[in-house]
């Protein structure tokens, strides 16, 4: 029963995702989640179709191949559709992606036509059969297995590198990352990655580990957590340059202006919009805003945003978000020396969205804790 209701959760949370997502902002990010979300919810059906509608088995196992291989791809699209700094569309490079499921579909459509016998006899049968292409088949259902285990942590290693790229490129636009860093999104892929190790090993033991949890409903508990996970952020997330892309290249850009050099901004450039950033935090109070982005500073300082993102990594030595959280933690020094509000209101007052992210910045740029630094100021 426990494998029933388990199967019944997941499937129930990703069928109403389903539901709902077409009634949210249309965003092309949403397809291939909606294809991750259908994949998920039928892996998930395998419990009630084995004991409900035993007459279904031979199809479900057919079509695994094909949801394994439909999974990744669809996993790889919706990370680059979240990270791209343009809405994300399909490309023709894209179809080598799909190349697996060619492979897929040909083990699924020769474990369909096989049998009845034949098929229960290669999945169902402890005894050992003489048929040569049952031995085929099940040599070629375990490599399918093994490798789609590969290609998963190849898939995982290859979007973690591309989330930390993608991090750095954040700070060059925004003023915080909260709702953007997509760290619940590696941390789902690597439990993908996991899951399917970890029902290999179900697979290969026959729960002979179960006393340590290694069980075909301890693999079903991951795979639930895998699509609350997905449900509840995707339902939430937007591509993070949606509303605000990140500057273009100086070099590439045509000059709006007759001030500066095309290929560069010389040093008394550099000098000048680093005066106008100066007074922007000092005078306008930019950096209190929480939704401070490169694109409002640009406003502010009368200066295309690409310059001012030269002038903060070539002449400051820094990056947008950096340099703005640097200003509000300067000012939450001052009021923590100076006032006796709590931790809280001076981490709102200072531009900071999250008692969270106030504390990471201030232990980055003083290496102590807030409450650390006021007692600090008072001895």
């Amino acid at each position: 029963m426990t494998e029933i209701f388990l199967s019944t959760m997941a499937m129930a949370v990703a069928s109403f995702t389903l539901i709902l997502m077409p009634m949210q902002t249309p965003s092309p990010s949403k397809k291939p989640l909606m294809l991750i979300l259908l994949c998920l919810g039928l892996l998930s059906t395998g419990p009630i179709i084995f004991a409900f509608l035993p007459w279904l088995t031979q199809l479900y196992i057919s079509v695994l191949p094909l949801l394994f291989f439909l999974l990744l791809p669809s996993l790889w699209f919706y990370h680059e559709a979240l990270i791209a700094e343009h809405q994300w569309q399909w490309t023709p490079a894209m179809w080598k992606h799909l190349f697996p499921l060619l492979f897929a579909g040909a083990l699924g459509g020769a474990l369909f036509l096989l049998p009845k016998p034949s098929f229960n006899a290669m999945f169902f049968s402890e005894q050992s059969h003489d048929d040569t292409y049952i031995h085929l088949l099940s040599g070629a259902f375990f490599a399918t297995v093994i490798f789609w285990c590969v290609l998963s942590w190849c898939y995982v290693v290859m979007m973690l590198k591309r989330t930390v790229k993608y991090r750095n490129k954040l700070k060059n636009v925004f003023s915080n990352d909260q709702g953007k860093s997509l760290s619940w999104f590696s941390g789902v892929s690597l439990l993908i990655a996991f899951s399917w190790v970890y029902a290999l090993a179900v697979l290969l033991l026959d729960n002979r580990l179960q006393f340590i949890g290694v069980s075909e409903n301890g693999a079903l508990v991951v795979l639930v957590t895998i699509v609350w996970v997905m449900c509840a952020n995707g339902l939430q997330q937007r591509p993070g340059f949606e509303d605000n892309p990140p500057p273009t290249d100086v070099e590439s850009q045509q000059q709006p202006t007759k001030a500066y050099e095309r290929s560069a901004l010389t040093n008394h450039n550099l000098s000048v919009i680093s005066e106008k950033l100066t007074r922007a935090i000092n005078d306008d109070k930019a950096h209190l805003d929480p939704e401070l982005t490169l694109a409002k500073l640009s406003a502010i300082a009368k200066e295309p945003s690409q310059y001012i993102s030269q002038t903060l990594s070539q002449h400051l030595g820094t990056t947008f978000f950096d340099f703005i959280n640097d200003a509000r933690i300067e000012s939450a020094n001052h009021m923590l020396t100076n006032t006796n509000q709590s931790v809280l209101d001076i981490a709102m007052a200072t531009g900071f969205n999250s008692r969270s992210s106030f504390y990471k910045a201030f232990k980055k740029f003083n290496d102590l804790t807030p409450s650390q630094y006021r007692k600090a100021q008072k001895v």
